[in-house]
């Protein structure tokens, strides 16, 4: 990124130094806010639900008969058949969300004691390996484009009747296509989402666009000067199989000139925007953790993709707040710096509803009422699982408040490079750290004092240069 004015990473690794060394009570755990105060909401602040990477895997724990009644069967049914033929166990570690421990994360949503303006699901409604679990059960795969799209749907009216009066905004990620995983959506799927997100029927434009590509733009429903801008990043990502015969080929250029044109309305109408999507910009931390992998750093998007959203973002630095993505599974961030060294755009990457490679959380958020910015968020997560006790309900406790953690005054780009710094700087705030921003984290994945560079890397330094200068220092143990 940008080049910073000398002696300005020392002023602020000082002043962080003598704030958070403070407030971190190096050596001891941090206190957990108690349920009555989630988070630190103030009197002119707003609360939401954000839900990422829920993987929905109606199959595993499901008495076959059941799944074939599922297939069989119109979505209004399915409630009654999975409370009926789905285990009552919630996911195991490493696997992804059973019907149980969807409900389960619904409920303590629900009855966190937080009221939300909004709600944000940042992609990836349906497991992994789809189109493979269904073949266990109808080998000819006959009927899965339907099923899949009864799936979408379910999800949705379920989230929907536990929040009846509250709009949900959401996008949708790499495994949420009828074609497999990375795939262009599909249409049928994008026409019939069209008609059940209420939040995209309600707009024509709205639902122009997302039929075209799953991409769409809507109005901010507490704060009328802010634009919600809700990307589909599957298009852009490195992985993305291009099928010219389903008309989708050109998703990615398409959807990036939209990018750019719902930002200059924005801007000739002196509005803000933030950004909802799956799959965040820059470095993918886990594959650049590699051995060696700090040189050849990898990209979540295609390189051509990434260029051009960073000189669209940097464009448009005065009119955006924020962004919100997931598919990393776990609680992190992005960082964009300009060449002058002003931080001036984040993205907060929510932790995975799914147990697979995390513990099960969701977060909530707080944003500014007057500006829509995102201030603060608490994380929640699932405390009891069936390998600690099996008898046990599940039971969802507060992880920590960022604001209370952290005592900055904010979440921001500034507090979020405030951070990065000290992670790099001193053993024990990074150990403290590390604990706090990448909690719970399940037995099959970690980061560890081999590979925590690669990841603080990646939070702040988006392009490969400044990757690789930034992760391959000489002697570091994991490269």
């Amino acid at each position: 990124m940008g080049v910073r004015k000398p002696g300005t990473v020392a002023v602020v690794l000082l002043a962080c130094w003598l704030l958070l060394s403070r407030s971190l009570q190096i050596g001891a755990r941090p206190q957990r806010p108690s349920r009555s105060g989630i988070v630190s909401a103030g009197p002119n602040d707003g609360t939401f639900l954000v839900l990422a990477d829920i993987h929905f895997d109606p199959f595993t724990g499901t008495d076959p008969r059941g799944v074939e009644a599922l297939a069989s069967n119109p979505v209004e049914k399915w409630r009654t058949i999975l409370q009926a033929s789905a285990g009552h166990e919630v996911s195991r570690d490493g696997a992804d969300s059973n019907y149980a421990l969807l409900v389960s994360a619904i409920d303590a949503a629900r009855n966190s004691g937080v009221p939300y303006d909004y709600i944000l699901v940042t992609g990836d409604y349906l497991g992994h390996h789809f189109r493979k679990k269904y073949r266990e059960f109808r080998p000819d795969g006959q009927g899965y484009q339907a099923f899949v799209i009864k799936t979408m749907i379910f999800v949705n009216r379920l989230l929907q009747q536990s929040f009846p009066r509250i709009p949900i905004f959401g996008a949708l990620g790499n495994n949420d296509s009828t074609d497999g995983d990375y795939a262009a959506p599909g249409k049928p799927l994008l026409v019939a989402l069209s008609k059940e997100w209420r939040t995209v029927a309600e707009k024509s434009d709205a639902t122009r666009d997302f039929t075209s590509g799953g991409y769409y733009a809507a109005r901010h429903p507490t704060v009328p000067s802010q634009e919600l801008i809700v990307l589909n990043t599957s298009f852009w990502s490195r992985h993305y199989t291009d099928d010219a015969s389903s008309g989708d080929a050109d998703g990615g250029p398409a959807e990036m000139s939209w990018l750019a044109s719902k930002l200059e309305e924005v801007r000739a109408q002196g509005r803000t925007a933030a950004l909802i999507m799956h799959i965040p910009p820059g470095v993918d931390a886990y594959a650049s953790s590699k051995e060696g992998a700090c040189r050849t750093p990898t990209l979540f998007w295609n390189r051509i993709y990434l260029d051009s959203f960073l000189a669209i973002i940097g464009s448009h630095k005065q009119s955006l707040r924020d962004s919100y993505a997931g598919h990393t599974h776990i609680n992190d961030f992005r960082v964009l710096t300009d060449a002058g060294g002003l931080h001036y755009f984040q993205t907060n990457i929510a932790p995975s509803v799914s147990p697979d490679h995390h513990n099960p959380e969701f977060e909530i958020g707080v944003y500014d009422k007057q500006n829509g910015a995102f201030v603060d968020y608490a994380v929640l997560y699932l405390k009891s699982s069936p390998e600690t006790d099996s008898s046990a309900k599940p039971d969802w406790e507060p992880a920590y408040d960022f604001r209370q953690a952290s005592s900055l005054p904010s979440y921001s780009p500034a507090s979020l490079q405030t951070i990065s710094v000290l992670i790099r700087s001193n053993d024990a705030i990074r150990s403290k750290l590390l604990d706090l921003f990448a909690t719970h984290m399940s037995p099959v994945f970690s980061v560890s004092a081999r590979d925590w560079l690669p990841y603080s890397c990646a939070q702040t330094e988006i392009t490969p240069s400044a990757f690789t200068a930034c992760s391959c220092p000489a002697g570091f143990a994991g490269h």
